[in-house]
């Protein structure tokens, strides 16, 4: 039996488009977003090594004995939020100098305990300067800044699982603020009793007031 030849095609093939496998829809033209800063700046990272002495902060499994090798965040990148207009994530006051098994405990294995030492900090009405943290290598409860600082924190902000920001009274206005932040600021008015919690005249203890 004779093979009959194919007749010839009236028309040229067409070359195929490659196909997108795995890249996602295709992005529209513009100027790409700007990423969010993933970690600390250097001269933020500097701050804190010369806070800690190169030792682990945390020292809840170290002792406090293990080189910091690694940043552990307070309040984390994701409640916190970096970018232009909210930087606090990577300030120096939530940012602590670990060692990895320290950083592991209090980020996974043990929240709860890290968030009663100040060590972790739920996204609120306060910051990191504001709120109280134990640290190992200082030895009790302190207050850090964003310039490397570390102060001692009043014993009444400090009752483990019920801490309370500290605010300097530097004035009545920022004593206001902290209210309104807080959500009393329609409440009236606050009672200020030295060491000792200010308290709205809700009922409501708000914070601790440091005299500079």
């Amino acid at each position: 039996m004779k093979n009959t030849p194919m007749p010839p095609r009236k028309k040229p093939l067409k070359a195929k488009k490659p196909m997108n496998r795995g890249k996602g829809p295709k992005q529209s033209g513009g100027k790409p977003k700007p990423s969010r800063p993933k970690t600390a700046a250097k001269p933020v990272v500097d701050l804190v090594k010369e806070r800690s002495g190169g030792w682990c902060e945390i020292g809840l499994k170290c002792r406090g004995m293990a080189p910091a090798t690694e940043r552990a965040h307070r309040m984390g990148k994701g409640s916190g939020g970096v970018g232009k207009k909210n930087l606090v994530s990577n300030e120096a006051a939530n940012l602590l100098d670990a060692c990895h098994d320290c950083h592991v405990l209090i980020d996974k294995d043990d929240v709860a305990g890290a968030e009663r030492m100040g060590l972790k900090l739920r996204h609120g009405k306060s910051r990191p300067d504001e709120m109280p943290v134990h640290l190992h290598n200082h030895n009790g409860w302190v207050l850090l800044d964003n310039n490397g600082n570390v102060r001692r924190a009043p014993e009444a902000a400090c009752t483990p699982g019920d801490l309370l920001p500290v605010i300097r009274l530097l004035n009545r206005a920022v004593v206001n603020e902290a209210a309104a932040r807080r959500g009393h600021g329609e409440c009236g008015g606050w009672t200020y009793a030295q060491d000792a919690a200010t308290t709205c005249w809700c009922g409501t203890a708000l914070f601790v007031l440091e005299i500079p």
